[in-house]
C-alpha cells in the first residue's frame, strides 16, 4: 500500500501535468494510444502518451502488498486523494481485452485557478497493479475523455 501511495504521491506533488510514480520494473502489459495521442518510443519501460494539447496518459505496475482487489485500493486512493483536495466527479467499471476488470474513477482538482482532471483506473491481477492515468486541463481532457476510456477496454496483462 505504500509504494501505491507513495507512487500517488510523487504524481501529485510534482506537477499536475505530470502524471508520475514508480513502478516494479519490466513491461508485462499491453495498451493502445487512443487517436490523437503520441506514444513516447524511447521508454521501454512504461507506456506515456500525449495529446498535442497535452493531456496525458502513463501506465504503470506497482506490486500488490499487501494484497487486495481493485474495490479496496480505489478506497486507498480514493482518500489519499481527497486529502489533497481532489474531489471524485465519475466512477465506472471497465474490462481490458483480457477479461481483467478494473475501476476507472475520474476527479477534479484546481491548479493555479484553473480546473484539471486526473482520471485513474485500476487493475489488479494476482500480484501486481496496474495504474492508468490520463490528465489535463478540465477543457482538454473532456475532449478526449471517450478516446481515453475506449483505450482501457484494449490493455491487457500478458
Amino acid at each position: 500500500m505504500r509504494a501505491l501511495l507513495k507512487a500517488l504521491s510523487t504524481a501529485m506533488l510534482i506537477s499536475p501535468l505530470v502524471i508520475a510514480g514508480c513502478r516494479t520494473g519490466g513491461v508485462n502489459y499491453r495498451m493502445d494510444a487512443p487517436s490523437g495521442f503520441a506514444v513516447y518510443e524511447k521508454d521501454t519501460e512504461t507506456f506515456r502518451a500525449i495529446s498535442a494539447d497535452g493531456v496525458r496518459i502513463r501506465v504503470r505496475r506497482v506490486e500488490n502488498n499487501p494484497p487486495g482487489d481493485a474495490a479496496m485500493w480505489g478506497q486507498a486512493v480514493e482518500a489519499h486523494l481527497k486529502n489533497r483536495g481532489y474531489l471524485r466527479v465519475a466512477d465506472r467499471q471497465v474490462t481490458a481485452r483480457n477479461g481483467l476488470t478494473g475501476t476507472f474513477t475520474e476527479y477534479a482538482y484546481w491548479y493555479n485557478a484553473e480546473e484539471y482532471r486526473y482520471a485513474v483506473t485500476i487493475f489488479v491481477a494476482a500480484e501486481n497493479i496496474y495504474l492508468v492515468e490520463a490528465g489535463g486541463t478540465a477543457e482538454r481532457y473532456a475532449r478526449r475523455r471517450e478516446g481515453i476510456i475506449g483505450s482501457l477496454g484494449k490493455f491487457s496483462v500478458r
